[in-house]
């Protein structure tokens, strides 16, 4: 599919990978958490194995994602014989406390909403909602597309065709950039132009610049 930098109109985004991410991940959180509290690297890796037997259901709201953690910390918790630890692990260990933007979206993101309609298509529970304003980026998207609140995931085509109609944007007008590649077939079954984003080679200003979607004479300090 060929397009002009005229014709592209929409760009969705993917969130995790694509705009932030926990750089330390949950595991570790949890590890760094339970150490402090003088328990072996051995016992917490046992516990830790114990709580991903914990079935993991779709969760649609907040409630139902805090019951979900509520019970995996607590097969952690129980494990250990402090079941008190539970709630300590919901709020500091918890993905959304910890994401953080990487380095060049801040800019991209201002530059882009110059010319374009920016919005989210994410595989996400419900939480990741609060990410957007933690961080201070939801006034750069028209919509946010979150797969626990419209029931459907990527790479589905249902939930890019939802996309498509909350941002009353047109397929053949649209960018969709994810770094899962199933997901970039996903949008490009219905139509959408995808492009992948390997940060192991570039980031999202240089995979934007290579597509001539952000001028390259432009220069920031990251």
């Amino acid at each position: 599919m060929n397009q002009t930098k005229t014709e592209v109109k929409t760009i969705f985004f993917d969130a995790g990978g694509v705009l932030f991410e926990t750089f330390i991940k949950g595991d570790d959180r949890i590890r760094y958490l339970l150490i402090e509290r003088g328990y072996q690297i051995s016992q917490i890796d046992e516990a830790i194995l114990k709580a991903k037997q914990t079935e993991l259901p779709f969760i649609t709201n907040w409630n139902e994602e805090e019951q979900y953690f509520k019970r995996y910390y607590g097969a952690i918790a129980e494990e250990l014989g402090e079941i008190e630890l539970t709630n300590e692990l919901l709020f500091f260990a918890h993905f959304a406390g910890h994401c953080e933007l990487y380095s060049e979206v801040k800019y991209v993101l201002e530059e882009l909403n110059k010319e374009y309609k920016l919005a989210v298509i994410s595989n996400a529970m419900p939480s990741m909602d609060w990410i957007f304003d933690r961080l201070g980026i939801r006034k750069y998207f028209d919509s946010i597309i979150l797969s626990a609140f419209v029931n459907e995931e990527k790479p589905g085509e249902s939930i890019y065709n939802i996309a498509l109609n909350q941002a009353n944007a047109k397929s053949e007008e649209s960018i969709f950039i994810d770094d899962k590649l199933e997901n970039i077939e996903g949008a490009e079954r219905v139509g959408i132009r995808g492009l992948h984003l390997d940060r192991d080679k570039m980031n999202l200003l240089e995979l934007l610049r290579e597509q001539q979607l952000i001028q390259k004479s432009i220069e920031i300090m990251l």
